[in-house]
């Protein structure tokens, strides 16, 4: 995106302002997709502007400057947009009982609303409502899991701390829960949530559902991360969580849900292909196949499995099941 020379100079206050170990030309040009001598120049009228401005030399004998976010004051106020944003997704996330999330993030816009001069906030406020109310989140129907207090936030410490954690899970079928000392990862969203974690002393990494967690506890001992372990790449094994050998799946979508098909991002793997009658084909590889049949559900007979076999005839034998299920109870 290209910006006027002006919000090039704003931009580049705001970035220096907000790093903690400064910026060098070249990450200064990065940041506002300018050439170095462009860069320069930007960076020589903040100095005029701001004799705050310090620079210094990293390790590696590199130059870095920054600027001093008290330099800022009263010349930078906090968006409207930015605070609506952040209070949207306050809300968001206390709708899907990520309570501690939320509270998080409305310290963080009440810490915004804290900086800007009366008289701004008294000019934002309408804004932000408005821009809340035309997000149109002030509720979101459908079904959420229930998730015990305390098991959020004590696993994200437990995450970024690296220490172990003992829950009490509930198996599907266990009369008792059971107690498991685990090394936790990292979480995935989607539907229910799901922590990604594996047994002390066992390296198989496991997935654990949120609302099957009793109770948690945090140990006072650290385990080591597995170098091999990348939980993006993890995650993107999958169609959705559940961990599976991947195939290759192509679907085709009919003409008149092509454009609504196209809108979507199946997975990150996916290639696309129009074909002379206007359908969409979409292909891509991925393991979750019972997770792809639940979405392609809601598609009806806008989509047709092309490939593989297996994942058609699971489809087909699902909608037996469920075509059964409630015939019977006619």
């Amino acid at each position: 995106m290209r910006y006027q020379p002006s919000q090039r100079l704003f931009r580049l206050a705001l970035s220096l302002a907000a790093s903690r170990t400064g910026l060098t030309l070249d990450e200064m040009a990065a940041e506002l997709e300018v050439g170095r001598r462009t860069a320069e120049r930007l960076r020589d009228s903040l100095a005029a502007m701001f004799h705050q401005m310090t620079w210094w030399e990293d390790e590696e004998r590199v130059r870095r400057w920054r600027l001093p976010g008290s330099a800022l004051v009263g010349v930078v106020e906090p968006r409207p947009e930015a605070v609506a944003a952040i209070e949207t997704a306050a809300r968001e996330c206390a709708m899907r009982g990520e309570d501690d999330r939320a509270a998080l993030l409305r310290e963080a816009s009440t810490t915004l609303r804290a900086v800007m001069a009366p008289d701004a906030l008294r000019r934002a406020e309408p804004d932000v409502a408005a821009l809340m109310e035309a997000e149109g989140i002030a509720m979101r129907p459908g079904p959420r899991p229930i998730i015990a207090a305390g098991v959020l936030p004590t696993l994200r410490r437990a995450i970024l701390g690296m220490q172990l954690v003992v829950i009490r899970y509930e198996g599907p079928n266990a009369e008792e829960p059971a107690t498991r000392i685990v090394c936790p990862y990292g979480i995935l969203y989607g539907g229910r949530g799901w922590l990604v974690a594996h047994a002390d002393q066992r390296p198989d990494m496991r997935l654990w559902r949120l609302d099957r967690i009793v109770s948690i506890d945090l140990l006072d001992r650290g385990f080591t991360r597995r170098e091999d372990f990348d939980l993006s790449a993890y995650a993107a094994q999958s169609f959705g969580v559940f961990q599976e050998e991947p195939i290759d799946v192509v679907l085709r979508f009919e003409p008149e849900a092509t454009e609504d098909a196209a809108s979507w991002l199946f997975h990150p793997s996916q290639s696309t292909k129009r074909d002379a009658d206007g359908a969409l084909i979409v292909r891509f590889r991925a393991g979750g196949a019972l997770e792809m049949c639940w979405h392609l559900f809601s598609w009806g007979t806008a989509v047709t499995v092309v490939a593989p076999e297996k994942l058609r005839d699971e489809l087909v034998t699902l909608a037996r099941v469920v075509l059964a299920h409630h015939q019977s109870k006619r």
